[in-house]
């Protein structure tokens, strides 16, 4: 079964949407938690580009657009 997404890990998809090549950094800074990036990544909603740094996945705008 899948797990749900929660509403901290929809926002974080939504600023990573906003401003692609977030820095893993200044999410955490921003209150992500591990496990919060751990599930976006598992999902294929968020992809590593740079070292560090994040950018939303076909499968993540396709996820967004259904919000």
């Amino acid at each position: 079964m899948a797990e749900p997404i929660t509403p901290r890990q929809k926002l974080l998809l939504q600023l990573v949407a906003k401003h692609p090549d977030v820095a893993r950094d200044h999410l955490l800074k921003a209150g992500a938690a591990e496990a919060d990036l751990a599930y976006l990544e598992r999902h294929d909603l968020i992809r590593e580009g740079a070292i560090g740094h994040y950018r939303v996945s076909h499968m993540g705008q396709q996820v967004l657009k259904r919000m």
